[in-house]
């Protein structure tokens, strides 16, 4: 006998009516008590394309002040196929995770090349852009072009996991295939964008993570988890990966008054491709010893440095890998007779702040190198 309590296939359950008081409650609901924000003033495809890419693990308040600056940089699709990688990526910076500014550059330019530089008005060929997944295809779809395509994101999951009292990981697949079927019953021709829009609205204002306003939820009376006591069950919490622990020198080298060593990762490194950076390397847990510091640059770089060091110490993350780091600052007094390899350059310490660095890059450069104000 089927459990009452956890059905099934609660999808085919759910008869119509039901679908429709939960969408008449969500529409009334976004109608009430949706935010003013930038991306909203019109339905501009781009637009909505950039919003939903830069959304994508970062917060409203952060995304508000890049959104606006990335629009006045390049407002249109013909702009960002035109711009050069490094300026996106200087755009970007302090967002991360900055294959979304790159795949945005490659999208911009697949849909010129493709598309006479507008996006296609359906979920099928908006996933054959660069970076633009079944969520993101979905968004474009619904809020720019009107069409009944489903949204799946991180809120809308754990709404739609609270509504029906679902059990699993919404991440993986039986559970996952469930929480799309759903999202689509819910998606309409005629108000596909705000109901899509009320949905991730509602898990980032209401249906949050942890303490969820339930009695200001429109879907109270609709939520199974409310009924049955399971609200801060759901949904399921994944098991989170094992943090991996790395340690790392990096290495602040001044040449004369005012210039400063830094490096080109490659296009294919695992971390920060393309970005300037200042010199690094893995070691092994602890502080690397001063000779090593030393060794490491004449063997690489070929310079001499004197014997004074100052250092700072500090952290970053990036995705599972916890990286602490000994950054030391050290004065050239001798170059290398051999050229330097082409991904190291010397920089006016000035001129720092026109590279694209990653955020601990950076920070070191206005700790280590921006004079006191």
């Amino acid at each position: 006998m089927r459990s009452l309590r956890h059905p099934q296939n609660p999808t085919r359950s759910t008869d119509r009516s039901g679908i429709r008081r939960v969408q008449d409650s969500l529409l009334k609901w976004f109608g009430d008590h949706k935010r003013d924000l930038p991306w909203r003033k019109n339905r501009d495809p781009y637009l909505v394309w950039v919003s939903e890419i830069m959304l994508q693990q970062t917060q409203v308040a952060t995304v508000i002040p890049y959104y606006e600056r990335w629009i006045r940089n390049y407002p249109s699709i013909a702009a960002l196929a035109k711009a050069r990688e490094d300026e996106v990526l200087k755009s970007w910076e302090g967002l991360g995770y900055y294959s979304r500014a790159r795949n945005l550059i490659q999208g911009a330019r697949h849909v010129m090349a493709s598309h006479a530089g507008q996006l296609p008005q359906n979920a099928h060929e908006l996933r054959l852009i660069p970076g633009i997944g079944r969520y993101t295809a979905g968004a474009i779809a619904s809020i720019a072009f009107g069409l009944p395509e489903p949204v799946l994101d991180g809120n809308v999951m754990r709404v739609l996991c609270r509504l029906r009292d679902l059990q699993g990981d919404p991440r993986k697949s039986p559970l996952l295939d469930q929480l799309w079927s759903l999202a689509r019953e819910l998606v309409t021709d005629t108000h596909a964008s705000n109901l899509n829009e009320g949905l991730m609205e509602l898990g980032a204002l209401v249906c949050t993570r942890q303490n969820p306003k339930c009695p200001a939820c429109p879907l109270v009376h609709q939520c199974l988890a409310f009924k049955r006591g399971t609200v801060d069950e759901r949904p399921q919490a994944a098991k989170r990966p094992i943090e991996l622990l790395r340690s790392v020198q990096i290495v602040i080298a001044e040449r004369g008054s005012a210039k400063v060593l830094v490096h080109k990762q490659d296009q294919r490194a695992p971390q920060w491709a393309n970005l300037w950076t200042f010199p690094f390397f893995e070691v092994s847990a602890g502080d690397p010893s001063k000779s090593r510091i030393r060794k490491w640059i004449e063997e690489q770089l070929g310079f001499a440095t004197s014997p004074e060091y100052l250092t700072s110490e500090g952290k970053y993350s990036i995705t599972r890998y916890r990286f602490r780091y000994v950054a030391t600052k050290v004065r050239v007094t001798r170059l290398s007779r051999r050229a330097l390899p082409p991904e190291y350059s010397w920089v006016e310490t000035s001129q720092l702040g026109e590279l694209p660095m990653p955020a601990p890059h950076r920070r070191l450069s206005k700790e280590q190198l921006e004079p006191e104000t």
